[in-house]
């Protein structure tokens, strides 16, 4: 595969699992799957002040995936 596409690939995966965070495509997407019986819900556990909240998690993986992204389209000629 071409190091272009597959840059282009990581930046575009970042920004779709980056866009869960908002309610209204969060509620479409996996909302619809959960409703559906594709996929469980995780069971309820009691908050630890220590962690982080799942959409501070999603927003950081997606920037990890678009920067993982960006650095392959910028290294694409080695």
């Amino acid at each position: 595969m071409n190091k272009t596409f597959i840059g282009i690939l990581f930046i575009l995966a970042g920004l779709i699992y980056g866009s869960t965070t908002i309610d209204k495509v969060n509620d479409l997407t996996i909302g619809w799957l959960i409703k559906n019986g594709w996929l469980n819900k995780p069971p309820a556990k009691p908050e630890s002040k220590n962690e982080l909240s799942p959409k501070v998690t999603i927003i950081i993986f997606s920037l990890i995936l678009i920067i993982i992204g960006i650095f392959i389209l910028w290294n694409r000629t080695n």
